[in-house]
């Protein structure tokens, strides 16, 4: 095999390589995260923040589910789950595979995820059932003694000089503080199927990103890292989200991350339990419903092009 065909697909400029496995089975087979460092490349591949495979469920899984998806990231690494992926999924399935609706349920790490969508004409918007959060320290994982690990102090060592330092510590707002050359910030753990620490800010635009989402990220705390989620509280049913995806940095935005920022403010009585946030690439309308205790994500895909790239000779 010298070549596949792909598609290129965002949800809110979280953009994917979505290979189409339904038909060439074999594709399953390939060294999937060897490859997505070299095709995720904005310089020298296809670029993206992962690759999105699509493949049948497999046997033991169905009927329960239609179909597999699985998520590697830039770095190579596989994710447990990926909200804006799974709506491009679901858009795919409509456009390429006529798929009717309007109940799809896709089968990932994180179990199978039911997502409902309008088929019509339009803009395509899906409703994803991402089940419920995870509290639990040990199940996200998180080093911790308590059962929860909410509203709890991490020190993070970014690399920043002193003037930069103190500039961080301005955009996190209080509570954090500089110590030495550290800053203690308080961070709520959530895990919605690959794990979160939502950490409560005062000023996105001024966020050095670039220097807390790794200090975040790799902190020895998380034994699997975390994607960081920076939120802005604007209002009880409104917020703006920064984030730095484990394995693929900063995104325009992550569906899980906003689901587990939404869960992180309702615990901290901030948000209610419906609420949109605002992501750089638009913004994702999130439900934590309290009767059946899962969260709830709507939000658009799309598709900007396909094409066929080589896999030897490079």
């Amino acid at each position: 095999m010298t070549a596949i065909e792909f598609y290129k697909v965002h949800g809110l400029g979280n953009d994917f390589i979505l290979v189409d496995g339904l038909a060439r089975r074999e594709l399953a087979d390939l060294d999937w995260p060897a490859l997505a460092p070299r095709l995720c490349n904005r310089h020298t591949g296809i670029g993206a923040d992962g690759i999105l495979l699509l493949t049948p469920a497999p046997p033991a899984q169905s009927p329960a589910a239609d179909i597999r998806m699985r998520i590697f990231n830039a770095d190579g690494s596989e994710a447990q789950m990926c909200g804006n992926g799974i709506r491009c999924i679901a858009r795919h399935m409509v456009i390429h595979h006529r798929w009717p609706g309007p109940l799809l349920r896709v089968l990932t790490p994180r179990g199978v995820l039911p997502i409902t969508f309008d088929a019509g004409p339009g803009a395509f918007t899906a409703t994803v059932d991402m089940g419920e959060p995870i509290l639990s320290a040990r199940q996200i994982p998180i080093d911790s003694p308590a059962d929860r690990f909410v509203d709890q102090p991490l020190l993070l060592r970014p690399d920043l000089n002193d003037r930069d330092l103190a500039a961080a510590v301005t955009a996190l707002g209080p509570p954090a503080r500089a110590i030495d050359r550290s800053i203690e910030i308080r961070a709520t753990a959530v895990s919605m199927g690959n794990p979160h620490a939502v950490v409560f800010i005062s000023d996105a635009p001024g966020l050095p990103l670039a220097a807390l989402g790794p200090a975040l990220e790799s902190h020895p705390a998380f034994p699997e890292k975390a994607n960081a989620q920076f939120l802005h509280v604007t209002g009880r049913s409104a917020a703006t989200l920064r984030t730095w995806e484990r394995g693929a940095g900063p995104t325009q935005a992550c569906g899980t991350g906003a689901c587990a920022a939404l869960v992180a403010g309702v615990l901290a009585s901030h948000l209610e339990r419906r609420a949109t946030i605002h992501l750089p690439g638009g913004p994702l309308l999130i439900r934590w419903d309290e009767a059946s205790n899962h969260v709830f994500m709507t939000g658009p895909a799309e598709e900007v092009y396909r094409g066929v790239v080589a896999l030897t000779g490079r």
